[in-house]
């Protein structure tokens, strides 16, 4: 069984209101995210920071994804991570933001078939630098890690792969080979990045 997590939970410094809820192309832009993932996987979980935007997020989300709201409220990553993981039903669940609308159909497949058999699986530069987000997290071992991450004051999500032993590095360049524009990292979370997104989109960008 597979699960998508989206994050919606953090504070919006970079952009004016509630990002998730942004119009990019008529409709909010987390409802974008969620058709990338409802496809790919057997349950989506939207995190959110507080039941005021529980409330909020329902009038557009319906039965499309389970609604739940962070453990302590902080609005951090980590702890968005940690209150997905907890809900999930499957035992790998794909981690993406509710500002993320690109990702490819096949960078999904890529994340989830190379994590099999693994703790996580996690695109990675050539320097070494990974990208927490959107990765494959195994559930039960990511949770554990997540939660003493936070006991330790460590509130870096990326911090729960590199403290994880066995975890598939996907090169860049194998993302590169289908999506040389790297869609599925674009992040709309400016007003400049979200105006570049709808004439993406207006363009046929973003459609795979």
């Amino acid at each position: 069984m597979r699960t998508a997590i989206i994050l919606a939970g953090g504070r919006s410094t970079r952009m004016k209101g509630d990002k998730g809820l942004r119009m990019l192309q008529g409709e909010p832009l987390v409802r974008h995210v969620i058709r990338r993932m409802a496809d790919r996987v057997d349950e989506v979980i939207l995190v959110l920071g507080s039941e005021g935007q529980r409330r909020d997020y329902s009038q557009f989300v319906g039965g499309d994804a389970k609604l739940v709201v962070d453990l302590y409220g902080e609005g951090s990553p980590l702890v968005g991570a940690m209150t997905g993981l907890k809900s999930a039903s499957g035992e790998y669940a794909l981690i993406t933001a509710c500002d993320m609308p690109f990702t490819p159909h096949r960078a999904l497949e890529t994340l989830f078939e190379e994590g099999a058999g693994f703790d996580g699986a996690v695109f990675q530069w050539p320097n070494g630098w990974t990208e927490p987000l959107p990765a494959v997290y195994r559930v039960r071992p990511s949770l554990e890690k997540a939660s003493e991450l936070y006991e330790a004051g460590d509130l870096r999500i990326r911090r729960i792969l590199q403290n994880l032993p066995n975890v598939k590095m996907i090169p860049m360049e194998r993302l590169k080979a289908f999506d040389p524009d790297l869609l599925t990292l674009f992040d709309a979370d400016t007003e400049q990045t979200l105006s570049e997104a709808e004439k993406m989109l207006k363009n046929g960008v973003g459609n795979g």
